[in-house]
């Protein structure tokens, strides 16, 4: 394995464990003791650490880095900045959408299909599911809004993966036809009506994700004062949602 694939490995496992839990918000991060667990150099691990501080779910202080607080109002604030990004770039779309676009649009909708049926790949839905984001803010035409959205998009990477492994089936049904819908709304030339269905879309998504985050401040708010200094889990993580 190269070592920048090594990296983006290393990254997925430890942002794994930081949304299951297994590292807790506050949890000191040492990377002698994570390569260890991880089972890799402590190279892999700090460029790793050093990417979840852009991120935005790992703070780095003066005595090394730490968890990152769980904190809803960064995701409200997160989320408020996409629904503005996102509601002017499908106008855009709707403008100007190429028949290529809307082709590789119906079929990652299919792949997207395929794959619920199968729980043990929701990291590749997941995966999906953004690129179809991606490839509407690509069809407006418009370069910085297309790149905002992405990093933006690597940002909340974190907070999109706790919204989905806590929706239920339905949820996940109902995220699917607005997914749809926007696909149909942008193909007929439909902008404000496309907007109006993103920003529904995008403000469930952020309740929800407010939701987990509040009972995750309440579960780890009492227990921040016996935390340990240092990580000392021994037990590899599982796979990376994407693997």
């Amino acid at each position: 394995m190269v070592e920048r694939q090594l990296s983006d490995v290393t990254l997925d496992r430890l942002r794994t464990m930081i949304i299951s839990n297994e590292l807790r918000p506050g949890m000191k991060l040492v990377d002698r003791a994570l390569a260890g667990v991880l089972g890799v150099s402590r190279t892999p691990v700090r460029e790793a650490l050093g990417r979840l501080v852009e991120i935005g779910i790992v703070d780095s202080r003066e005595r090394g880095f730490y968890v990152a607080e769980a904190d809803s109002r960064r995701v409200a604030d997160l989320y408020f900045l996409r629904e503005i990004l996102e509601m002017g770039s499908i106008q855009l779309a709707a403008a100007n959408v190429q028949p290529t676009d809307i082709l590789e649009l119906r079929d990652i909708l299919a792949q997207i299909e395929k794959l619920q049926a199968n729980p043990g790949l929701k990291g590749e839905e997941v995966r999906l599911g953004l690129t179809i984001h991606q490839v509407l803010a690509r069809s407006s035409g418009n370069g910085a809004i297309q790149q905002a959205l992405d990093r933006l998009l690597d940002q909340m990477l974190t907070f999109i993966w706790m919204e989905v492994l806590n929706e239920s089936d339905e949820a996940s049904a109902t995220s699917h036809r607005e997914h749809k819908l926007l696909v149909d709304l942008v193909e007929a030339g439909r902008g404000q009506d496309a907007a109006e269905v993103i920003q529904v879309h995008l403000r469930s998504a952020r309740e929800h994700v407010i939701s987990v985050m509040r009972v995750r401040e309440a579960m780890f708010a009492p227990a921040r004062a016996s935390l340990p200094k240092d990580v000392v889990h021994h037990q590899p993580a599982g796979p990376p949602p994407n693997q």
